[in-house]
């Protein structure tokens, strides 16, 4: 039975080092995993030892805690996708095979390597092999955003000729072998897992179709469900705003920014809150904002980084929590956060944010990259009265029960698959 078996979780990094969504929704795993009495084992890359290991010798796999490793992948080539330095790579495959679980689930590729993989399957032709796909690397070589490089353009589909105009210094045969290489290793998966509808969808139009393929939403943690949701005063916290998160420049906080203003004159009394950035954080990635930023005075507050075990409490203090991200996202914990926390949203309307926020049920969406019709909505917002009525339909995220329940279903073995099978996928 799946519960029984032995399973290895491989991230591309541990959250102890890098604090993202996609190591904190592996790592989160691997907790729940664990406290519900199953065997498992976290492997997780890290970026100590990285110039480290440039004039000294160092361990490739390096004990982190109960059952928890983390390597080195100093090396890496530079784009993180494979190994230059083969003698570290087989001593992580021997490591990871002689672990002897009966699943190996990857939680990406970047920083682990297809090349690894693809060695780990023949040096386990008896495991069974899951991937959760947590962006678009494979597809975009931007970043994995679908985002134009000379504009922020969104795009639609990828091709060889499409992503040439993006980066004119690669070739047509490049690409083209890129997507092979990246599709044919993907393909041998017994289960790929997507946290969205849509991150699937890209996927399949990309041509990656599994037998398995569900769509499972990433798990916020027992102590994060352990927590009740709080019950807001609308008419206290409906002008509150908050953005979550780093000042990227795909996170369009520059838009929310510049929204700012207008929303103000429609509404003085709005107040907007920055989390995860000090005001010269945010003015040294956009510069031109500082203007706006003076005018907008004590209507704005940049509350610095915060734990990401606070991010449910901390959304509490807002009465709406704003993701204005300029490219798809595909799960973003910070929604799965709010949701938790029984806060509504106001999110872009594309991608895995339109998915997972209805809107006028667990929030509002906006003009993605619109920081006219964004203000629009944050001044629609401050009625205490829509406040109220998305709060009170705001949906929970899943429990653990039914995370539990899916990731059996992704480990349990195919019916009349065999090793032999997935070489055939080739």
């Amino acid at each position: 039975m799946a519960e029984r078996d032995k399973v290895c979780i491989i991230a591309h990094s541990h959250p102890e080092f890098s604090k993202g969504g996609g190591e904190l929704a592996a790592h989160r795993q691997f907790e729940t995993m664990r406290d519900a009495g199953r065997d498992v084992i976290f492997v997780g890359a890290c970026e100590v030892g990285t110039q480290y290991a440039e004039t000294r010798q160092i361990e490739t796999v390096m004990p982190f805690g109960d059952r928890e490793y983390v390597f080195s992948f100093a090396g890496m080539a530079e784009d993180k996708l494979a190994w230059e330095d083969a003698f570290q790579r087989r001593v992580l495959v021997d490591f990871l095979a002689g672990l002897d679980c009966d699943v190996y689930h990857f939680h990406h590729y970047w920083r682990l390597g297809a090349d690894l993989i693809d060695e780990l399957m023949e040096a386990r032709p008896d495991a069974r092999f899951v991937m959760t796909l947590h962006e678009m690397l494979a597809i975009c070589l931007h970043h994995g955003q679908m985002v134009k490089t000379r504009a922020r353009e969104l795009c639609r589909r990828e091709s060889p000729l499409r992503c040439l105009a993006c980066f004119p210094d690669q070739t047509l045969e490049r690409f083209a072998y890129r997507k092979a290489t990246l599709l044919s290793v993907l393909s041998r998966f017994d289960s790929v897992i997507h946290p969205s509808e849509f991150i699937r969808a890209r996927y399949r139009d990309w041509g990656l179709t599994r037998p398995r393929d569900p769509v499972v939403e990433n798990y916020l943690g027992d102590a994060m469900l352990a927590r009740p949701r709080r019950t807001a005063d609308p008419e206290v916290m409906a002008h509150r705003f908050g953005f979550f998160g780093q000042p990227t420049s795909f996170k369009g906080l520059d838009v929310l920014l510049r929204a700012l203003p207008m929303a103000l004159r429609g509404n003085p009394d709005i107040v907007l809150t920055i989390f995860g950035a000090e005001r010269e954080d945010v003015l040294r990635l956009f510069p031109t904002l500082e203007p706006m930023v003076e005018a907008a005075g004590p209507s704005l507050t940049f509350a610095g980084r915060y734990d990401p075990l606070d991010a449910v409490e901390l959304m509490g203090s807002v009465g709406w929590v704003v993701v204005p991200s300029i490219w798809w996202e595909n799960s973003p914990v910070v929604i799965q956060e709010a949701r938790r926390a029984g806060t509504p949203l106001i999110v872009s309307d594309i991608g895995g944010m339109a998915e997972k926020v209805r809107p006028g049920l667990d929030g509002l969406h906006f003009k993605r990259a619109a920081p006219v019709d964004l203000a629009r909505v944050m001044v629609d917002a401050a009625n205490p009265a829509l406040r109220a009525a998305c709060g009170a339909s705001l949906r929970d995220v899943m429990g653990r029960a039914e995370f539990l329940a899916a990731l059996d279903a992704a480990y349990a073995p195919r019916q009349g698959y065999s090793p032999e099978m997935r070489r055939a996928a080739e």
